[in-house]
């Protein structure tokens, strides 16, 4: 008698007879597994659990090293972003430390202008005084 696995529950009316199939494993005569409707519910059956169970698990192993991969990539990205960020902060402090200079420098000449223009007023009035003095 051949052995037939059934995919999908059925019931078969054969030679007046009705054969009832659950799925699983069934020894039936030879006539009956040849019929073309037992055929249509029939395959091979399903990897045992524990293969099944490993071919998930190889799956499941597969996704997680493409997602470990596609992480490293964006870790990778990640770096060199973050490095460029500190060269483009560094370039900027570099620039606020020569603006810092250059404003203490123009302070000191604007100091100095100041200064040397209020020492002509000071001898443009002292000239003055002494030219009322001497007449």
């Amino acid at each position: 008698m051949p052995k037939i696995y059934v995919k999908k529950a059925f019931t078969l009316q054969h030679e007046g007879e009705k054969h009832e199939f659950a799925v699983g494993n069934h020894d039936v005569p030879a006539a009956i597994a040849a019929h073309w409707f037992v055929k249509a519910h029939t395959g091979e059956e399903p990897a045992t659990g524990n293969e099944a169970e490993q071919s998930e698990l190889a799956e499941q192993r597969a996704a997680l090293e493409s997602a470990a991969q596609f992480l490293e990539g964006r870790a990778e990205q990640l770096q060199q972003l973050q490095d460029q960020l500190a060269q483009r902060q560094q370039a900027i402090a570099e620039r606020e430390q020569a603006a810092d200079q250059r404003d203490a420098e123009l302070a000191k000449r604007e100091a100095a202008v100041i200064e040397r223009e209020q020492a002509a007023e000071k001898a443009a009035a002292d000239a003055a005084k002494a030219a009322k003095s001497s007449k």
